[in-house]
């Protein structure tokens, strides 16, 4: 190859080359212009190696503009690592929750991370990654209790939870289909199902994922065993984008795979 390199005649063609190189490189990156990722979008023209990432930019700390304007947060810096990887520039577009979707099916923006749960019924518009978030229920004591390290701990024990929330229907469902004699005692918000576990009126509590790595933060408190229910957080593609789907999803295996997203929550959470 170096030998060709070298060659005389190569002057000539290499304008040639470069022209053939310029038409294939959207296939190479990611897909055809007209469907992926360096296509045109709304009408409007793109830019090449930009990844516009669609997020709800008011649900701290995932996401959230700062009083510059600057987005900041756990998905913002996990779109910022994704696209270093992959060579793109991140471009962030807010869109309101609702409106995430109906964005990324007008092309507005190529990928959605924004808190997403998975949804089965949108499978048919959309491919979703691996969760990189495991927002799921937890069960959290006081650090000096060590009676619990998992859920069939939890009989005969005082077990704190939000009234009507998700922890509350996995704290019956425990109780009801799982034989776990452990009594209910209700609160407003979780936040203060982890105060009457740091008062002794409970035992231990059941929240969210979220809450619970927050409230370790004020000490005194440990989350116990795995979580109860997998409610992870995954990134959604257009089907018709495999080519950019293939690659975030190598690209969230891999910072899976070295713990980087581990280090994440670590910082935000």
């Amino acid at each position: 190859m170096r030998a060709l390199l070298r060659r005389r005649w190569y002057l000539l063609v290499a304008p040639v080359i470069l022209g053939a190189l310029a038409v294939l490189l959207p296939w190479l990156r990611g897909g055809a212009p007209n469907g992926g990722l360096l296509g045109a979008a709304a009408g409007q023209p793109r830019a090449r190696g930009v990844l516009r990432v669609g997020m709800d930019m008011s649900f701290p700390p995932f996401e959230v503009a700062d009083e510059q304007g600057t987005p900041r947060g756990f998905d913002v810096d996990l779109a910022q690592e994704i696209g270093r990887r992959l060579g793109y520039d991140v471009q962030f577009v807010n869109v309101s929750f609702d409106g995430l979707y109906d964005a990324l099916q007008a092309r507005h923006c190529d990928i959605l991370i924004s808190a997403l749960p998975y949804e089965a019924e949108r499978t048919r518009d959309v491919s979703y990654t691996g969760g990189y978030f495991n927002a799921g229920q937890v069960i959290v004591s006081r650090q000096d209790d060590t009676r619990v390290s998992g859920p069939a701990d939890l009989a005969s024990l005082r077990v704190a939870v939000e009234m009507g929330s998700q922890a509350h229907l996995e704290a019956r469902r425990l109780h009801d289909q799982q034989g776990v004699a452990l009594k209910i005692v209700t609160a407003d918000s979780s936040d203060e199902a982890l105060d009457l576990v740091r008062a002794g009126q409970a035992d231990a509590a059941i929240v969210d994922g979220i809450a619970a790595r927050a409230a370790l933060h004020k000490g005194g408190l440990a989350i116990r065993g795995k979580p109860l229910t997998d409610e992870s957080f995954v990134i959604a593609v257009r089907r018709d984008n495999p080519g950019l789907f293939n690659q975030v999803n190598a690209a969230l295996n891999t910072l899976r795979g070295e713990g980087w997203l581990d280090k994440l929550a670590d910082k935000w959470l």
